[in-house]
């Protein structure tokens, strides 16, 4: 127990969202939505929103963030951390209010994943909220690459899709597009 029973990525991007299909609600996962600053909590406890962070290397790391739920309808919504090896390492609620969600140690193995999760208390009646966790690498592992995952700023669509022009393709775009300016028909 203390552990994420099952983990099934939610299927459709709309470009700025995770959601369960194409309209919300969803008639499996009901409200379920995941954006870069927070989301939706499902329809029951059976249908959480889960951010999963695998991490890439061995090491201690440092979970900081602020779960807030701002609506007057509704009852909040309950949010852990859930790591693959040491079960719920972090756990709070908010209704109307906020809650700094910092966890100041958790081992991890390369490959191991904490779970941010949140789900509705008795049910999904205005449970958006905002979370959007930053993960940070102490110590020496820091050193052995990227130290410091955001949510805000890593969240992203499907694998392989591109979010934008790298700087040496928007300066060729530049480049060519300037060409069309230096001559005149």
């Amino acid at each position: 127990r203390g552990r994420v029973a099952s983990f099934q990525p939610l299927p459709h991007f709309t470009g700025t969202a995770w959601q369960g299909g194409p309209r919300v609600p969803d008639a499996k996962t009901g409200w379920c939505i995941l954006t870069a600053q927070g989301g939706h909590a499902g329809n029951d406890q059976a249908h959480a929103v889960i951010r999963r962070w695998t991490a890439p290397r061995d090491g201690v790391v440092a979970i900081s963030g602020t779960l807030a739920h701002g609506r007057d309808q509704g009852d909040g919504v309950r949010a852990r951390v859930v790591s693959s090896r040491h079960g719920i390492v972090g756990t709070w609620e908010a209704f109307k209010s906020n809650a700094d969600t910092a966890v100041a140690r958790v081992e991890v193995k390369a490959g191991d994943t904490l779970d941010f999760v949140v789900d509705c208390k008795t049910n999904s009646n205005s449970d958006s909220f905002t979370w959007a966790p930053v993960v940070r690498m102490l110590g020496a592992a820091a050193a052995g690459g990227t130290s410091e995952w955001s949510a805000a700023a890593d969240f992203g669509g499907p694998a392989g899709a591109k979010k934008g022009l790298e700087p040496w393709e928007k300066y060729a775009q530049v480049l060519l597009m300037s060409n069309e300016f230096a001559f005149v028909d």
